[in-house]
């Protein structure tokens, strides 16, 4: 009787060592192959939930981790991400919030080619705070794009001291950037109308709230519905 209670006890701890270390580490070719159904395509990918998780008996993480290089997710191309998905489901592939970042972000948002360095994202699923970075270039080359969608070809656009100095026909002036109605706007210091860079579509998911020019380019901040983001990839053919 000793015996047996002995090797149910045993029995008992080699079960419980698989679960929440084995199977971890087996579940991450077919966690990895579950995100890339979800929409994210091409590149490197690696998916990974912690060790000691329990949960994953119930088709759950506390953590699942999402890391790749050169992936599509969607409209975007995304040089590198790293996301935790708290409180994730395998079965409806949902999550209760994330965080993480993604790098080198290639999109077109309102009608503009947006290349942006990178975005960090931190909050509950259908509400995160997002902050995202152009450097000079990648402001400028937004102020360009958008310029010559209003019939105007500007002559040079600077960043030189935290300050924005767009050249038209030989003249100068300071510009600041702005949120105006959930829209990123050039607004020139010089009283000049707004100039729209880049606008959300009703239907997106996502909306901006603030913005500002420094030394180092263009930061800007909003909310994104990554619940919803992660159900149109699904969805898509």
């Amino acid at each position: 009787m000793i015996g047996f209670v002995r090797f149910a006890l045993f029995f008992g701890v080699v079960v419980a060592l698989i679960v929440v270390v084995a199977l971890p580490a087996l579940a991450s070719p077919f966690l990895t192959r579950m995100v890339r159904d979800a929409g994210v395509h091409g590149g490197e990918l690696n998916v990974t939930i912690g060790m000691f998780d329990p949960s994953i008996i119930e088709g759950r993480a506390g953590q699942l981790r999402i890391e790749g290089r050169g992936v599509t997710i969607g409209p975007a191309t995304v040089g590198g991400i790293d996301l935790t998905l708290i409180d994730a489901s395998y079965f409806d592939r949902s999550f209760a919030a994330v965080r993480g970042n993604l790098r080198d972000v290639e999109l077109t948002a309102g009608g503009i080619r947006v290349a942006m360095a990178r975005m960090e994202i931190d909050g509950p699923s259908e509400a995160a705070a997002v902050s995202g970075h152009f450097t000079p270039a990648q402001g400028a080359d937004i102020v360009r794009q958008a310029a010559r969608r209003a019939g105007v070809a500007l002559d040079r656009v600077e960043f030189v001291d935290g300050d924005m100095r767009v050249t038209l026909g030989g003249m100068t002036a300071r510009a600041g950037v702005a949120v105006e109605g959930g829209a990123l706007v050039l607004r020139p210091v010089a009283g000049a109308p707004a100039v729209l860079l880049i606008q959300p579509a009703p239907s997106d998911p996502w909306r901006l709230t603030d913005a500002w020019v420094s030394p180092d380019g263009i930061t800007v901040r909003g909310v994104v519905d990554a619940a919803t983001i992660a159900r149109r990839a699904t969805a898509a053919p």
